[in-house]
């Protein structure tokens, strides 16, 4: 989310880009504003929200539409993002499905498309994610590309240090799917590569609903990932490493963990743990062993919310929600609440939607700083 002090230097032009993307910004959120309603809210002058919204509505990215008349006077107009043909592409790459979807601004699908688990060869992954936005993207413009992928991510270059599940490390994923783009004609389009578990924060608090500016996202799956999002931005930390709670040891007694170490947080919250034998005992179990994490996650760092989702939550949801909730309080500070672990309202699709999303505000980043020549 941009911030109204985060102004860039430079002259008029660079100015008048801020003032656009801020209105934009704001609209994505708040559809059917009034000129007036977008001076007021952002502190800008009558002039530059005309002369702004007119560069937006000639670039075709918002609408307008005529309010109902209330009185005297002229009606009042209403500006909207336009999200049929201005949209972001969205690609998720998983070791149980590969996605593809078409995303507007303020995060409503417009189309998608399954495909099956990400194959080893890298390259073949990407060739099959471009076969199917091919036939998405016809007609429409595409304002930028968000990827997501379960390992560890540098964001700023998309490069991929490793992905154990997928059996890939090493990659300059970001310039394979920069490639990838070219072919499909997408040229110098905004791109954006990010871990799964922080994409899938990043969408939770963009379109999740939810009032707060700090959370964090739990992914319980074939491992345990964690998003986080503090300030409004996800957090990477000084490594890129932040998140990585699946390896928070729970007792060092525990079974032995993928990683080398004993009774790591993912040997107790698998989904596979589940699905071996799902039963009340086992549900009991993981909640104990999750409401311990909880209370760590909370300590350490302050989240307003814990979203709990993946394919364990999916199979067991409000039940073992609930029972997380009720043992929260022997591990957890008093200053913390059980009503600040919830559930994810975007069930399996969280990541996908979470690409898109930070796809949509990349795009809006780069029109507020880019520098002008």
């Amino acid at each position: 989310m941009l911030n109204a002090y985060e102004v860039p230097k430079g002259g008029t032009r660079q100015l008048r880009r801020w003032h656009k993307a801020r209105i934009l910004d704001l609209l994505r959120k708040e559809p059917g504003l009034s000129r007036s309603d977008l001076a007021k809210q952002l502190e800008l002058s009558p002039s530059a929200v005309t002369e702004s919204v007119a560069e937006l509505l000639e670039e075709g990215l918002i609408l307008e539409r005529p309010l109902p008349p209330q009185g005297q006077g002229r009606p009042s107009i209403a500006l909207e993002v336009e999200g049929e043909k201005n949209v972001v592409l969205a690609w998720e790459i998983d070791v149980d499905r590969m996605a593809v979807a078409l995303m507007s601004l303020a995060g409503a699908v417009r189309a998608k498309t399954l495909l099956p688990p990400a194959p080893k060869d890298p390259h073949e992954a990407l060739r099959l994610l471009a076969e199917a936005a091919k036939s998405l993207i016809a007609e429409k413009r595409i304002l930028g590309v968000g990827v997501t992928v379960p390992g560890l991510v540098e964001p700023e270059e998309g490069h991929l240090t490793l992905a154990p599940n997928l059996g890939w490390q090493d990659l300059a994923l970001g310039e394979m799917v920069r490639e990838t783009l070219v072919d499909l004609g997408l040229l110098e389009v905004p791109l954006v590569v990010e871990n799964e578990a922080n994409a899938a924060a990043y969408g939770l608090y963009a379109l999740g609903g939810w009032e707060v500016d700090h959370c964090v996202y739990l992914n319980l799956g074939v491992g345990v990932g964690g998003g986080v999002v503090v300030d409004r931005k996800v957090y990477h930390g000084g490594r890129f490493h932040a998140g990585e709670v699946g390896h928070i040891p729970l007792n060092p007694e525990g079974p032995t963990c993928g990683c080398g170490k004993r009774g790591c947080a993912e040997v107790y919250l698998s989904f596979r743990r589940w699905k071996a034998h799902p039963s009340e005992k086992r549900l009991y179990d993981m909640a104990e062993k999750l409401a311990h994490l909880c209370a760590i996650v909370l300590s350490t760092l302050d989240p307003a919310l814990i979203v709990l989702g993946g394919p364990l939550v999916e199979a067991t949801g409000e039940a073992l929600l609930r029972e997380v909730r009720a043992r929260l309080p022997r591990y957890a500070l008093r200053v913390h609440s059980k009503d600040q672990v919830v559930l994810s309202p975007f069930g399996r699709e969280a990541a996908l939607l979470g690409a898109g999303a930070l796809a949509a505000a990349y795009f809006i980043e780069q029109m507020a700083f880019a520098e002008v020549v």
